[in-house]
This record gives C-alpha cells, structure tokens and sequence, in this order.
C-alpha cells in the first residue's frame, strides 16, 4: 500500500470524521468503547460468548444449498452483525452490516482468519515455548526478535502434540498456520486479544476445515477449562440434536483418527472455504463476453484474435529522463507521455463519471457514482453489461520510450487509493529493456474512490462497492493492454509512432504469442496479483513490495494505523473505522467478514489459479514478488502467504538472524539461478518487523527502495524477458543502497550486458 499524501484524502476522512456524531480522535488514539453483554439474538453461536460470530469462520453460520459448488451458502442473520454507532458494541443500536452480499457465498475467505477468544490464553505456555530466546530490545527497535512465539517456528503445527490444529477434513492433513493473540493495544487495553490462527498457504477452495483446541494454558502453566457448552457435546449431552450429530459424526471421528482425542479439547468446530467458481465466476464472465465481443475466444494461447479495442488519444507530451546507473554512468531517455481513453464494456449498473465523459467540465477527478455495483438483471449472479450504458471510456497513460525500436507493453499498477499518473514508477525496469509503460486507475481503490472508501470505513454494508469496481477495473487494464499488443491498436496511431510513421510499439503478429507484461507496486503489487490470474495476453508480472489479503495486512500498516508517517493533517485512515466500531473484537471480526468479499477485488481470492493451475481459458503465468524486508506499509508475512500460494520459491539472501524465523525461512534447496516464479527480499537494515499485528516503524520506510535498485530493476527486466531470475549479488547479502552497510557503495550490480541476452541462466 502506497502512502497517499494529499489535501484530497485529507478533506474527505477529516471532513468525514467533523461531520460525524462521534469524538474526533488523532491517528494514534486507542479508541475502546464499552463492552456489553453479548445478547441472545438469533445466528449466534453459544459455544464463544465473547462475540456473536466467535468462532469464525464456521458452517453453523451457513445452510444447505444444493445449487452452489460447496452444497452450502452463508447464512449470517441481520441481527448477529456488527454495529456501528456512537455506544455501540455487539447488539447495541446502531446499524447492523447488511448480509446480503455475504450471504451469496458458498464458503468462507480462502485466506481467512480464523478467531475465537479463549480467557487467559498463553501462547508461549500453550506452544512450550516459554524458555526460548528472545531480546531485550523491544519491538520496533534495532535488534528486535522474539522465538517464543508460534510466527518464528511455524512447523510446531505438524507436531503430534500440538495443541492447536486445522486439518483438512477431505485429507485428514493439517494444514500450515501460525497463531497469535491480538496485540493491538485497543484490544490489549479493552482485555479482548482475540486468539487469531492465519494460513501460512491459503486453504484450499471448496475445501472443509476442522479447527481443534486443545490443552490451552494461562500464564502460570495450568490448563484452561472448556467452556459448559461445549462440553455438552463432547459428552454427547448437548440440546442441539442436529449439532450433536455432526460433532459425533463428522467432526470428533475425524479429529481422533488424526491422534486427538474429544476429551482433550478446549474447543472445536469446522468451517468449508468458498469454490473456485463462487470467488472467481464474476469477473471471468465479463473477461469472457467482453473479449468475444471483440471476437477472441480463446483467451488461453497467448495469441491476439480479433479486433482492437477503439480508442483515442487526447494529447502528448515529450520529455526526457536521466539518472545514474549502479556503475556511475548517466543516462538519457527520450520520452513521450501519451494520454487517451480506451472503450470498455461495461458492468456497472449505473453510469461511471470518469475523465471520458465528464471531458469539457471542471470536475478535478474523475468521480465515481458512490454505491455503484455490478448489474445483475436477471439475478443468477453473473454480470451484466449494462443496456443504457453499454460501453464506458477508461482514461489511461502510456510512457512510450522515443529509442527507435519497436517496445513490448508493460501495464503497471499504482499504489493505495493513488492514479495512473504514477506511472513514472515503472522508469526503473524500463531502463533496462525495450519496455513501453501503460496505466489506468484501479477503480475501487483509485483517488477518486475516496468518498467511497472513506464512506465504507464508517458502515460497512456499503463495501460490496468496493470489489464491484475493482472487477470491472480488471477489465479496463485488460482492455488498455489487447489495444497494446494488437496490431490495430496503439500502434496504428502516430503519438505510438516514430518521425517515420515506424510503430514504436511490439505487437503481436497473427499466430505470434505476446509479448507483454505487468508491474505494479504497493496496492499495485497487491492487485496486480488478481489481474495476473486472469490476464490472456501476459505470461510474466512483477508484483512489487506485494502481499495479500487485507484481513491480515490492515493492521501491520502504518497507512492503515497511521502512527508514524503520516502527514499531520491527514488522518489514518482506520480513525472512521475505530471511531464506528468501537468493540476490539468486532473490529476483528469486520476484517474477516470483508474480507469475503475482498477476495474478489484482490490477489487472495486469486492465488491459487495465479501460475501453474490456470483458470479455465487462461493461460499460465510466471510472477516475480519483490519485498522490502520490514516494510513499513505492507507486510513482509503476507508476502510470504502469498508466495507459498502460488508456488513461488522464497529466495535467500538476508543475512542470518535478520528474519524472524529461528530456523531457515527460504525455501528448501533454493539456490540461483532459478526457473519461474520466486520472492526475492531486499534489506534496507530495518529492525525485524513485529511478529504481532502491529506495524513496523523503525527508521526511514524502505517500501519504496527495491524499485529504485538498479540490480534489482535489472533483475526484473531479465525475469520478463526470459523467464530467468539471476543472482545480481554475486551470493551476498541483497542490502539495498540506504542499508548503512553499503556506505554509500553498492553492493550488488546488475551484470554488464542487457537485460534478456543470453545466457538467460
């Protein structure tokens, strides 16, 4: 996520939070409201009294479907919600979220966290971990670690006596996980750290889960007692007869064949992820109507079929671009911004306010209808291009290199609530080839969305908004790229040509596979990871300083908790959501429930079909992740998550105990040169992150410095062009320039040959 330093930003959440009922609060204020007596309302699950929902995810709070791809559908009831409001927590009189949206999923969030709170948990006690190391330097400072808890020795979860577990009920294995109280200080004040269990690889979709609980210890060492509820069932004495019979029959057989015994839990219950079709099936239809509306097909070759799609170019402007090379050498690039707009078919049910038909008034962005939402007219759940409205023209911008050479496209993604104009980002890996750069907004998550977004964080009924517009934002980022790549696209028009009327634009040829790729960084890193799972026409991505899943990333970043590095007129922009829903376990709990719908609009609803399992008409890909090791606004861990998702090898290269892991934290056997998809760190000499889910803040913020390296532009750029991820620091340590260890001089150098030449290893 890119920091958003503006007036515009400022103005919408402060204005947002004055006209509000509630105290103002600063960007660091630990906002804890009342805690109130869970009511006995109709969806809540009695086995945690502490929450409506607890524990969650769970099938209880789902029925039988016998139409979805699970044979469930969610089924949370109005009245067990969270509220927002000005004394609100659980059942109080504010604004329940309206489930509607949520109730259309067959599952829960292949990400998810999973929560329960359980009284006096020790988690040092609990794993046997209360005589490991640890420093005296406290988090956030230099020197920082902590071995003691479960996030630094993964692997305890495949230990016989472990005692927590998640296992696949289909497969009977457990599933990788770590787990951790809720360190953030309103839930540490309030006495409500929710115990929360995040996958270390996503779950598998359509997959049920059977979470198991058991000899838990408080802080001296004795165990914790299950609850009366729960123990009813465990002695078969529970009042739910159909509950009964699921726990006899489904749950403690499964639970005892893989060695756990009823009588030794604390607590258990079983949850089942959503479909590959319930997460995806939206935004692959719209992929697949709009590109046969185009007449293309086959969407899975690689291949430009069909027509372009139409566009126009409003204007140019030429510049040039210097800079110094990792060997002393300047530089010097001609450069032409091209700015237009491309047509879209469009899903959105009503019309779309951008730059394309608002050209001519003096509106200062391109605004958004607030609420707008994918048309569904004849409600089986897949969008429909709207009747009135049926096309929509999407602004975009293209940095076209004036080198007298035919360039490949490159679409880059922008960083949080941020434009296209940034742009300028992608200069560092186009340096180091023939690479032609190209931008839209991410609707949803662009400037102009802030109303929007700053409207959600104060009721979160109005998200489903959010990842409507972001799929329709897939769409326009791969229309912008087919009129890239096809011949009758961009380079048909003189502003892509050069004096001579020569196309400085690589298409494709009839027959002739793209040659085309993605870059985004920050929220681009995180999107971009969605639009490489179902792009037809880029093998190859860099996802930069990227991660996945929201749930796990808002509150291990300084854009989100805001205590550090935000301007000072710019609030954080959890201050309306703090402000709203005032209950630490309901702010938890609001994060989960998004992010099912999240997955929709964001790499991890995607992951698992990102490279080597494709979607349906698709082809596959290969994606890059470079991480800023300690990055200040997106989490090195969900990075990881998302490299064990989709294959990727985590790459060596930190110096030792830099990680805070005890043991190795690359992948087995890692080594360069290395074949397709790979995380590579890069470190700045920040202290090791939290282990917690709080964010890191010591030093200057290295979120923006491995795409200012030339080594690791260089390494990118052969990545694209070759597939092939080399070595550019000759088997050091990958430290960055602002690593005090260079002392100003770089330590790794990019190879003196172009980028793509051969040896490609």
């Amino acid at each position: 996520m890119q920091r958003v330093a503006s007036r515009l930003a400022a103005a919408v959440i402060g204005g947002l939070l004055a006209i509000s009922a509630l105290p103002a609060a600063a960007a660091g204020d630990k906002i804890i409201g009342p805690i109130l007596p869970v009511p006995s309302t109709t969806g809540c699950d009695p086995l945690d009294p502490s929450q409506c929902l607890f524990p969650f995810p769970n099938d209880v709070l789902t029925t039988p479907d016998p139409t979805t791809d699970t044979g469930l559908r969610v089924n949370f009831s109005p009245l067990a919600m969270p509220r927002n409001g000005t004394e609100v927590t659980e059942g109080g009189e504010g604004k329940p979220v309206d489930p509607t949206e949520w109730n259309r999923n067959d599952g829960f969030s292949p990400g998810s966290m999973v929560m329960t709170y359980v009284p006096g948990l020790d988690l040092h006690q609990t794993w046997g971990t209360a005589e490991r190391a640890f420093s005296t330097a406290a988090i956030n400072e230099q020197g920082y670690f902590d071995h003691r808890d479960h996030i630094a020795d993964i692997d305890l979860y495949k230990s016989r006596t472990a005692p927590i577990v998640i296992i696949n009920a289909e497969s009977g294995r457990r599933h990788p996980f770590w787990s951790e109280l809720d360190s953030h200080p309103g839930a540490v004040e309030a006495g409500e750290s929710a115990l929360i269990l995040r996958p270390a690889r996503n779950f598998d979709e359509g997959s049920r889960y059977i979470v198991a609980l058991r000899n838990l210890k408080d802080s001296s060492g004795a165990v914790i007692a299950r609850g009366a509820a729960f123990d009813a069932y465990v002695n078969g004495t529970a009042t739910d007869a159909a509950r009964q019979a699921r726990y006899s029959t489904d749950i403690f057989p499964a639970l005892e064949d893989a060695g756990i015994e009823s009588d030794d839990l604390y607590l258990a219950w079983d949850f089942t992820i959503a479909s590959e079709r319930n997460l995806s099936e939206r935004v692959l239809h719209m992929r697949d109507v709009a590109f046969a509306q185009l007449g293309d097909t086959d969407l899975a070759n690689l291949m430009v079929e069909g027509d372009s799609p139409e566009f126009i170019v409003d204007g140019t402007e030429d510049r040039e671009d210097t800079w110094t090379d990792a060997y002393g050498q300047q530089h010097t690039q001609a450069i032409r911004r091209v700015t237009g707009r491309v047509t879209v078919p469009n899903f959105m049910d009503r019309i779309q306010q951008t730059e394309g038909h608002v050209r001519g008034n003096e509106l200062p962005y391109d605004a958004p209808v607030p609420g707008s939402r994918l048309l569904d007219l004849d409600l089986d759940g897949l969008p429909d291009q709207n009747p009135v409205e049926s096309t929509v023209r999407v602004p975009f911008v293209c940095d076209v290199p004036l080198n007298d050479q035919p360039n490949h496209v490159i679409l880059y993604g922008h960083g949080l609530l941020g434009s296209k104009d940034q742009i300028g980002d992608i200069k560092s890996p186009r340096r180091d080839g023939p690479f032609l750069g190209c931008a839209a907004d991410w609707w949803g998550m662009s400037s102009p969305d802030l109303p929007t977004v700053a409207a959600i964080l104060t009721d979160l009924s109005q998200f489903p908004s959010l990842p409507d517009r972001a799929q329709q934002g897939f769409l326009n980022f791969m229309f912008v790229g087919r009129a890239g790549v096809h011949p009758d696209g961009f380079a048909t028009d003189a502003a892509f040509q050069d004096a001579s009327g020569t196309p400085l634009v690589d298409v494709s040829d009839p027959g002739e596979r793209t040659k085309a790729f993605y870059d985004g960084n920050s929220q681009g890193g995180i999107m971009g990871g969605s639009l490489m799972a179902i792009t037809p026409d880029f093998s190859r991505g860099i996802l930069g300083v990227p991660g996945m899943n929201y749930s796990t990333l808002l509150n291990r970043s300084v854009d989100w908790e805001g205590e550090l590095a935000l301007e000072a007129d710019i609030p954080a922009y959890s201050v309306p959501y703090y402000e709203s829903y005032r209950d630490p376990f309901e702010r938890q709990l609001g994060f989960a429930l998004i992010q099912m719908l999240w997955d929709r609009g964001e790499a991890n609803g995607y992951a698992a079909h990102m490279t080597s399992d494709p979607y349906p008409n698709t082809p596959k890909h290969e994606i890059m992740l470079q991480a800023a090791f300690s990055d200040h606004q997106v989490a090195n861990v969900a990075a990881e998550v998302e490299a064990r998702t989709i294959g990727a090898v985590i790459m060596p290269g930190l110096a030792p105990d830099r990680h805070w892991a005890m043991n190795r934290y690359s992948s087995r056997g890692a080594r360069y040169p290395v074949r397709g998809s790979a995380l590579i760190y890069w470190d700045s000499g920040n202290a090791t992150p939290p282990n917690g889910n709080l964010p890191p803040s010591e030093g200057g913020d290295p979120h923006g410095h491995p795409r200012s390296e030339p080594a690791a532009s260089w390494q990118e750029a052969h990545f694209l062009l070759t597939g092939w991820t080399l070595d550019v620091c000759t088997g050091g340590c990958y430290i960055t320039d602002n690593n005090p260890l260079n002392n100003g001089v770089p330590s790794c150098r990019p190879p003196q040959r172009p980028a793509g030449s051969k040896p490609y290893r």
